[in-house]
């Protein structure tokens, strides 16, 4: 008889397996929502902050300030999810 050992649902994923495209694209999205969740409670309770960026380069200003961190929150979740989710499932 042939002994045929079990492989564990992580040691057998290969780099063009379904199952790891799965898993990276789960595992991206929960960070993504979460993202999501943690900036709409920050908006919800009515955190507020005072901060300035100013940064220039090359003649450039960028010039921020006083944006509420929920938003802030929000739109980097967006934009993990919008640009990031693409690049991860085109890069598998």
């Amino acid at each position: 008889m042939e002994n045929h050992s079990k492989k564990s649902f992580f040691t057998n994923m290969r780099r063009d397996s379904g199952e790891l495209r799965l898993l990276i694209s789960g595992l991206f999205t929960v960070i993504s929502l979460s993202f999501l969740w943690a900036g709409y409670k920050l908006m919800k309770v009515g955190a507020l902050g005072d901060w300035k960026i100013v940064s220039s380069f090359k003649g450039w200003t960028l010039y921020l300030t006083s944006i509420s961190p929920g938003l802030l929150v929000v739109i980097l979740g967006a934009v993990i999810i919008i640009w990031g989710l693409p690049r991860v499932i085109k890069s598998l």
